[in-house]
Order: structure tokens, then C-alpha cells, then sequence
């Protein structure tokens, strides 16, 4: 019997400042040769709808409405409105759907895998194999298997920790182009193999595109759904390959159609000194008479302030492992390790499996009907952290998910497949709005600008580094103690709930100000 865990890491590297409290949540790409390098598909959008040009907006009110003691003056509804009136032209949209081809790919790849027939363990340990069973590599072993699952997260981990630096230096679009040979490569390999070994070196390719192109949580979580609907058809020997070699697909759409439907980021542009470019492309984006009007919010957003300039005196450079950050660092390892070894990705590997085990005659109707579930609650994330602020949605999401791995446990003791599967729905409910999303939106929050990028990236790290430990360790635990493979979980949401009561604070509607402050005082606690 086994027990879920979640989604990748969808990196949002924004940041948030103070909001009046009907707005929505915004959120802010910081410093471009920063931040938001990590992000390769939301940034090559920068200025992609209505709500960044709030973003922008409330970037510039950020810096200009603060006087010498950096006590914030009223907000001006009316340049707030005047913003509104700036409408985006065709090639926005088309920028942002042709960027989010590639994190399909990375949902694609997440769920690929996830049919029971494909790697059934005693199927596959029977001797000879039966026809029809042990679809993949028919008579792989359960090490061979898990190390061609999880290839793909190791990739995905290694990519975290470049693809920054040659986004930085290429520009987000150029890596998006490149990006796609690892794409079409991970993807050819995977299909033509006929070694489990060699299909999880593809996989391991494919990861390393997935971490690239990971950035958009809605595209993640539709790309989830897709396998689920061809396991319908793809259970065959060779309906696997068909699935594998899908992805070149994706990646030479975008090859035909980025030339033409997707631009630069400005904001790297500008970061490069190409200011005559970036202002091309803001007139593409939304017209020329628009240009100098959101060419100086993002310039405001990149010119040194006050203290930079030396107008007043200097902060000294900080390290992110000096004793002022440890608390914040602190939190930002504890987000990332609760977002995954709270068990939500297992069900995204190995709910195939799971469902089986807990009687269901069809696992995949039962696959599909989670993994839809999974698209919609990322919609109503936003709102309800607004509503009722990051830190009280992380702890009412750890104890939900607690509360749901419990029920799980019992619906499998008492075997009753329906409750397994409203339990496992309801499960991935509260992550995707609580844990899922929320997780990146504190990270960026608890730092200032000078170490936010080193901090979230460290984040980053971490998270995949716990997927890749429930990726691998939970098929052994499932199998060791079978019903009860839910309570690992449960006993980690238990600690993650105590330790995110004295390191998580409350970032809503406050400045990266004032949540400094909360740290220093709590450190003087």
C-alpha cells in the first residue's frame, strides 16, 4: 500500500511588497541579474499581462514612495489606474503560451512512468515473464526501475544549480533554445533503448531539460494530467515509447514558433546595456507610445537606491551564512524539505501502484481522476493566501495533509478502495494550495535583495534533493510495511508543523523591511 508526495519544485522567484488588502497577490521579479535568472519562462514574459504592470508598478511605488526614514506615503490610485490603461498587444500572449511548452515537458515527465503495468514488482520478478506484463523492460529488478524513475529528479537537480548562470549569460529566450536540445535528446534516448540503464540516462537528460523549464505551476500540473490519459492507450510493449518520444514534439513546436511569437526578456536586456533593444520589444509588448512609460519602471527597478549610490552611508555586505540570516536559512531548508517529504509525489511516481494495491480493478481511472484534481486548486491559491496570509495557509496545509495521511492509512487497513481515493483527492487539494505554491512565494519573502538569489537557490537544491529521497525510498518503505506506508509521512508533518511554528513568520503585506525586523526580534527571544 502506498502513500503520496509532490510536485516539483515550481520555482516562483518573485518577490511580494505591501499590498492594500483587497488587492491580489503580486508577484515581483527582483533584481534582474538576480532572482528572477532562475526563471527562465516566467521572465521571458516579463511584462506578459495587466497584473505585471501592477507588479511594476508596485515595484516603482516601492522605491519612490518611501522618505529618509522609509516610512511608506499613500498610495496613488490614480497613476495605479492610469497604469491599467496600458493594454498588451497579441505577442505578450503568444510569448507566454509558447513559453510554457517547455514546463509541460517537466509535468509530462513527472507522471510518464506512473502505470502499475509498466513495472508490476512480482510480475517483473516472475520467471519467465508473462506476456502482457512487466511492460518495460520486461524482468527488471525494483533497483533498475527506481533508478530510472528518479534519474530524472537527479537531473533536475543538477540543472537547478547551473541553468542560472547561462540564463544570466545567454538570456532567458536563448536558453529556452537550447534548452530544447536537451528536450529532443532525453527524449529520443528514452525511446529507441532497449536497456533500462540506457532509458535512465535519457531520463537523466530529460531532467536536466525539466529543471530548466521549470517555472509555471499551471502548465506543470496540465502536463501531469496527459499521461494519464494516454495509459488508456499506451499499455502495450510499445505504447511506453510513444509516450517517451512525445516531448520532441513540444520542443520542436516551440523551435517553429518562438522566432516569430517569443521576445526577449526587457528586463535582461537591460541588465546587458541593450537599451535600445529592450525598448523594441516593451513596444512590441505594448505599443510605442508605451515604451518610456515601462521602460522607466523596470530602469527604477535596477537603479541603485540612495545607499548604493552613497548618498547615505553604506550597508556592510553580508554573507547568507552569517548568524543575521541562520534563522531565515533556517526556514527556507524547512519549507523546501516539508514541500517534499510531506509524501505528495508519490502519487504523482507511483499512485498507479498504490491504487492497485489497494484493490481498485482499474488504477488508471483512479490516476486520471487525482492528477485532474491536481490542475485546479493552483487557481485558488492566491486568493486564499490574500484571505488569510502565507504563514496560517503553510501550517493549516501541514496539518490538513497530516489529517488526510491518516485517513489514507485507515482507508487502506479497512480496505475500502472509494475512501482511498477521496482521501488521496483531498490530499493533493490541500498541497496544491497550501504547500505546492506557497512554499517559493515565503522563500523569496524572508531575505533581502543581497542574498535572496544565493538563499532561493539553496531552496532549490534542497527540494529536489528530498523529491529525489522519496522518489527512491518510498518504494522500499511501501513494500516493508505495506498499509501503514502513509505513517513516515505523517511523523514528518508532525515535526515540520512544530519547527514551522518558531522559524516560518507571516510575510503577507509586509516589506522585506519589517520582516527583518521579525527575525532580529525573535533572535533577541
Amino acid at each position: 500500500m502506498r502513500c503520496p508526495a509532490g510536485i516539483g519544485p515550481e520555482i516562483a522567484h518573485g518577490r511580494r511588497s505591501r499590498s492594500p488588502p483587497h488587492s491580489s497577490v503580486s508577484f515581483h521579479l527582483d533584481k534582474p541579474s538576480s532572482i528572477q535568472s532562475n526563471n527562465p519562462v516566467y521572465d521571458c514574459t516579463l511584462l506578459a499581462s495587466w497584473s505585471t504592470l501592477n507588479q511594476l508598478w508596485h515595484r516603482k511605488r516601492s522605491h519612490d514612495a518611501k522618505d529618509a526614514f522609509g516610512t511608506v506615503n499613500a498610495f496613488n490610485e490614480g497613476a495605479k489606474a492610469a497604469a491599467k490603461q496600458i493594454k498588451p498587444s497579441w505577442i505578450l500572449y503568444s510569448s507566454l503560451l509558447v513559453a510554457l511548452l517547455q514546463p509541460f515537458q517537466s509535468g509530462w515527465s513527472t507522471s510518464q512512468l506512473n502505470l502499475s503495468q509498466y513495472s508490476d514488482t512480482d510480475q517483473c520478478n516472475a520467471r519467465p515473464v508473462a506476456e502482457g506484463t512487466c511492460l518495460m523492460f520486461p524482468g527488471h529488478s525494483k533497483l533498475e526501475w527506481t533508478f530510472a524513475v528518479n534519474a530524472w529528479i537527479f537531473g533536475g537537480m543538477i540543472c537547478s544549480l547551473l541553468c542560472g548562470h547561462f540564463s544570466d549569460t545567454w538570456g532567458r529566450k536563448k536558453l529556452l533554445f537550447v534548452n530544447c536540445i536537451f528536450i529532443i535528446v532525453g527524449a529520443v534516448v528514452q525511446t529507441a533503448v532497449s536497456n533500462v540503464w540506457a532509458f535512465a540516462v535519457g531520463r537523466l537528460i530529460s531532467g536536466i531539460a525539466s529543471g530548466a523549464a521549470t517555472g509555471s505551476l499551471i502548465s506543470v500540473t496540465i502536463g501531469i494530467v496527459f499521461p494519464a490519459i494516454c495509459f488508456f492507450f499506451a499499455n502495450t510493449s510499445s505504447g511506453w515509447r510513444y509516450l517517451s518520444g512525445f516531448p520532441v514534439i513540444l520542443a520542436a513546436l516551440f523551435l517553429l514558433l518562438a522566432p516569430s511569437l517569443c521576445v526577449e526578456s526587457p528586463a535582461w536586456l537591460l541588465t546587458k546595456n541593450r537599451r535600445e533593444e529592450a525598448k523594441q520589444v516593451i513596444g512590441r509588448l505594448y505599443g510605442e507610445e508605451n515604451v518610456s512609460t515601462a521602460l522607466s519602471w523596470l530602469e527604477s527597478t535596477g537603479k541603485p537606491s540612495e545607499t548604493e549610490q552613497g548618498l547615505v552611508e553604506p550597508m556592510v555586505k553580508e554573507s547568507l551564512f552569517s548568524p543575521k540570516y541562520r534563522l531565515q536559512l533556517a526556514g527556507v531548508i524547512l519549507l523546501s524539505c516539508s514541500q517534499q517529504l510531506s509524501g505528495i509525489n508519490a502519487v504523482f511516481y507511483y499512485s498507479g501502484s498504490i491504487f492497485k494495491d489497494a484493490g481498485i480493478s482499474d488504477p488508471r481511472v483512479d490516476t486520471l481522476i487525482i492528477d485532474f484534481i491536481n490542475i485546479w486548486p493552483a487557481f485558488f491559491a492566491g486568493v486564499l493566501a490574500v484571505r488569510f496570509g502565507n504563514r496560517n495557509m503553510i501550517l493549516w496545509g501541514i496539518v490538513g495533509m497530516f489529517v488526510m495521511a491518516v485517513l489514507m492509512t485507515v482507508a487502506f487497513l479497512v480496505n475500502v478502495p472509494a475512501l482511498s481515493v477521496v482521501f488521496t483527492a483531498l490530499y493533493v487539494i490541500v498541497f496544491g494550495v497550501t504547500l505546492g505554491p506557497l512554499v517559493w512565494v515565503i522563500t523569496a519573502d524572508l531575505f533581502p535583495d543581497s542574498v535572496r538569489a544565493t538563499a532561493t537557490s539553496i531552496g532549490i537544491f534542497a527540494n529536489w534533493l528530498c523529491n529525489l529521497i522519496v522518489g527512491v525510498a518510498y518504494p522500499y518503505i511501501s513494500d516493508a510495511i505495506n498499509d501503514y506506508s502513509c505513517l513516515p509521512f505523517v511523523v514528518l508533518l508532525a515535526i515540520f508543523f512544530a519547527l514551522s511554528l518558531k522559524l516560518v513568520p507571516e510575510t503577507s503585506g509586509k516589506t522585506s523591511e519589517e520582516v527583518q525586523r521579525e527575525y532580529e526580534e525573535r533572535r533577541r527571544c
